[in-house]
């Protein structure tokens, strides 16, 4: 990559905190300001314009630098966890989250489906899609006490349910 493509312009984003911290201090002159007009002169009704003015216009300075502050603090944790969680993904496999999970055997001829309380036929709509399948023979899934599925019905001839 040429250097002209490396160098970005300074953006609002770039400059937050910089910019914070001179709205904040210029925040802080005009306060200051406000309360030395308003020390020069001898009547009260003559310092309040100075103190409202400096003031108002002080703490709303303030405050925007604040902001600012804490929204480009909030950005740098973001991308700071985002960074993060890209590094556990990649520690943990990558985009198939499952990888530890069991296969699928090659030949399903005889095999059925374990389900939480039934067993399936492995093409059955109801336990399409899952990854979590367990594969076993329909006396395996007897023994456990699984109740051929309704839809799909694994096994139409002598079911026993229990």
């Amino acid at each position: 990559m040429s250097p002209e493509l490396r160098r970005r312009p300074p953006t609002f984003a770039r400059l937050g905190g910089g910019l914070a911290l001179i709205l904040i201090a210029l925040g802080l002159l005009a306060v200051a300001l406000g309360w030395n007009g308003a020390a020069g002169t001898a009547l009260t009704a003559a310092q309040f314009p100075y103190l409202l003015s400096g003031g108002i216009l002080g703490l709303s300075l303030i405050v925007l630098g604040s902001s600012l502050m804490i929204v480009k603090a909030h950005r740098e944790d973001r991308a700071r966890i985002e960074r993060k969680l890209d590094e556990v993904i990649d520690a943990i496999g990558g985009a198939g989250f499952g990888g530890g999970g069991a296969q699928a055997p090659t030949d399903l001829t005889g095999l059925v489906v374990a389900g939480s309380a039934s067993y399936h036929t492995p093409d059955c709509r109801l336990v399409d899609g899952r990854e979590d399948t367990q594969y076993l023979t329909p006396e395996e899934a007897r023994a456990r006490f699984l109740a051929p599925c309704r839809v799909c019905q694994p096994e139409p001839s002598n079911v026993t349910t229990y």
